[in-house]
């Protein structure tokens, strides 16, 4: 038996009018599903417009149910390495080991009450993923994921990276407004459209609260992220330029 990998590059534009469509950076990826069902995606992420500039390389480990297994962070901004580190989840823990330019060597953890839904990561194609924890067979409508962790609140993910998470009955928000047929530079797909993030309200009210983001992932059951624009006083823009799914690249 052979494994399948799908390989993809996601091009990071901005939608504010005084820069109108200007590449941002960009984001390769590659996922691996291994033949137990988990899957494993490498990510490589680049933001080259100031305020700050991130460069993040990511491993990020799921299951064969997409609970998180295992990740790692590198983190550098504006040129200068801000930190890296490791992360591993089973059911009753979360826990992580690294070190940051800022707090020097860390070690964090989490008692788990059950396994963790969520690991926000940063990349583009890593926040596709968190969509399938939505239950599809309730149909449209809004579903909050208790649980949620991430390696940084910042909206850029340009600090950390450590281990946080969410309190006050704060999770994962999605609200799945359907299917739709999409068409971007990297062909045409049938797509579920989701808006991550309850907030409705488009102006900075801080790095807990994130702008409105919609994004489009695959429906085949890979959830590749295909575009994804976030509103309000950001207005990024991401889409799928190049795309392809084989067994064994190597």
């Amino acid at each position: 038996m052979e494994h399948e990998t799908i390989r993809g590059r996601l091009l990071y534009t901005s939608k504010k009018p005084e820069i109108m469509d200007k590449v941002r950076g960009g984001e390769t990826f590659i996922i691996t599903k291994h033949l137990d069902g988990s899957r494993t995606l490498r990510a490589h992420c680049s933001i080259d417009e100031n305020s700050p500039r991130v460069l993040r390389d990511v491993v990020h480990s799921v299951d064969a149910n997409w609970n998180p297994t295992d990740a790692f962070v590198r983190l550098t901004v504006d040129e200068k390495f801000v930190g890296s580190s490791w992360y591993r989840f089973t059911s009753t823990l979360a826990e992580c080991e690294g070190y940051t330019a800022q707090e020097g060597r860390i070690s964090h953890r989490f008692e788990l009450d059950k396994p963790a839904r969520l690991f926000g990561t940063h990349p583009i194609q890593a926040d596709a993923f968190l969509t399938q924890s939505y239950d599809l067979s309730k149909g449209p409508g809004e579903q909050v994921v208790e649980g949620g962790l991430m390696c940084s609140f910042h909206h850029r993910g340009a600090d950390g990276p450590i281990l946080l998470k969410r309190v006050n009955g704060q999770g994962g928000y999605f609200r799945f407004i359907g299917k739709e047929t999409v068409k971007v530079v990297a062909g045409e797909f049938e797509a579920l459209h989701f808006q991550v993030g309850r907030s409705t309200d488009d102006d900075y009210q801080g790095r807990d609260i994130h702008p409105p983001y919609h994004v489009w992932v695959t429906a085949d059951g890979d959830y590749v992220m295909l575009k994804a624009h976030v509103t309000g006083y950001m207005q990024t823009y991401y889409e799928l330029t190049e795309y392809e799914k084989r067994t064994n690249f190597f």
